[in-house]
């Protein structure tokens, strides 16, 4: 009965993510994913390719010709393409928490009359309230009148009677919440990987930049202390390497001590002015996805001794 019930719900997890991974595939997005206040980011902004066909790309660093806006600093834009998708890339560091907008951007590269961009604001977490972690999403495209209704009140109405059934008559409350537990661990270490990904992506995509790897580094160093914060339920967002020590990690898997030298290690390559090569890069993401595996089989072990 176990089985069938588990083999029920990973069918119904197939059949709904590549739904929201199809809605959500030419939406902007932001990396890393939490932002907190004076941290480099970067917001990549899906183009249409029907009205940006003809633009040539370009890049523009230079501060006279960027947008200006009080509650950020744009560094640099580039309209890149790539494999026939046209993408543009804003580079900016914000100075306020909460919700903050993007100033127009206008698209004076050629004398075409290109629209300009608006309505593009991200959640910015400040480092003081490191509880909110929310990302706000872009403006959301026009759909049909109540698609949206339609299909989060039936994903939330099976859910809801799926998991009262199983609470209820099969494993009880107690059981119910360490299944929930094991879900919840699942979904953190699903966005951890899919994070990997993109990075790898975008570091593939801008390697004739020569983009600074410290700086991808930074963005998965803040992304990994979120997943760990989220993943254990200690706040990991700013410790020291060496405070990971002395933390009560009930979760098995690599320990404390590789944490700590794993962050040890990234902070070497960032501060000490040595300078970073993109190989350190890859093996750091490498590192990460052997400790989301070694949790992973941990996870399955502990499910089969129970």
């Amino acid at each position: 009965m176990r089985a069938r019930i588990v083999s029920l719900l990973f069918i119904f997890f197939l059949l709904i993510l590549p739904v929201q991974a199809q809605s959500r595939q030419d939406q902007p997005f932001v990396l890393p994913q939490t932002v907190f206040v004076g941290d480099l980011a970067r917001l990549v902004v899906p183009l249409s390719n029907e009205i940006f066909s003809a633009e040539e790309p370009f890049i523009v660093d230079t501060p006279e010709r960027l947008p200006q806006s009080p509650e950020l600093l744009i560094r640099r834009i580039e309209l890149e393409r790539r494999g026939g998708v046209s993408r543009l890339l804003i580079d900016f560091i914000p100075f306020v928490p909460g919700t903050i907008y993007f100033p127009e951007i206008e698209f004076r590269e050629s004398m075409s009359l290109l629209p300009i961009i608006t309505d593009i604001e991200v959640q910015v977490t400040s480092i003081l309230n490191p509880a909110q972690v929310a990302l706000s999403a872009p403006a959301s495209p026009l759909a049909i009148p109540g698609t949206s209704f339609l299909i989060y009140g039936t994903v939330a109405l099976i859910l809801t009677l799926l998991f009262l059934g199983i609470g209820g008559s099969v494993w009880g409350r107690r059981h119910f919440w360490e299944f929930w537990e094991g879900v919840r661990r699942r979904i953190f270490l699903f966005r951890m990987k899919k994070f990997i990904k993109l990075l790898r992506r975008e570091i593939s995509l801008n390697l004739n930049i020569q983009q600074s790897p410290v700086h991808y580094l930074s963005l998965l160093s803040a992304e990994f202390r979120e997943f760990l914060s989220l993943f254990t339920g200690i706040n990991c967002r700013s410790l020291t390497s060496g405070e990971f020590l002395v933390l009560p990690f009930d979760h098995p898997g690599p320990g404390a001590v590789f944490l700590s030298g794993l962050f040890q290690t990234w902070d070497t390559l960032r501060f000490s002015g040595r300078g970073m090569e993109m190989v350190d890069l890859t093996q750091a993401m490498d590192e990460i996805e052997d400790f989301l595996v070694t949790l992973i089989v941990k996870d399955k072990d502990k499910e089969v001794k129970k």
